[in-house]
């Protein structure tokens, strides 16, 4: 019997550290997603930035990427990161700094993205738009 109580101490110990383990996997899994799209965006690999958004309304469609060229991102920052594993998703603000190539003019923009985990894939995925940059 006594040795029943210590098995159970054990696997209670191991389950909580597996899951533990799968959370930090999780979160890791979160950070490399929103540096691909910040670095895709960041060298102008747009349709790289595209595949990491998925809506979850299939019948959203994601704006047309033409407009994208006529900017440049200089710069960006993960301001905040804030995941609920519990429910599969996280909020965060991103700080875009970029260059209208016509007009030379720089600006600045905060970016609110919205993500989510998909169980089937085991992805994180984005389902908000592309920032709202200024063209002209």
């Amino acid at each position: 019997m006594k040795y029943m109580k210590i098995l159970l101490v054990l696997s209670i110990f191991i389950l909580s550290a597996c899951a533990h383990l799968g959370e930090q996997k999780q979160l890791e899994h979160l950070e490399a997603k929103q540096k691909l799209f910040m670095k895709a965006l960041r060298w102008k690999s747009y349709e790289m930035a595209a595949s990491v958004i998925r809506f979850k309304n299939p019948a959203r469609q994601l704006a047309p990427l033409d407009e994208l060229d006529k900017i440049s991102v200089t710069s960006y920052e993960l301001i905040a990161s804030q995941p609920n594993l519990q429910q599969g998703t996280a909020a965060a603000q991103v700080l875009f700094s970029y260059v209208q190539d016509e007009t030379g003019r720089v600006y600045q923009l905060n970016h609110t993205q919205h993500w989510w985990f998909d169980e089937e894939s085991r992805q994180w995925f984005l389902a908000s738009d592309m920032p709202m940059f200024k063209y002209h």
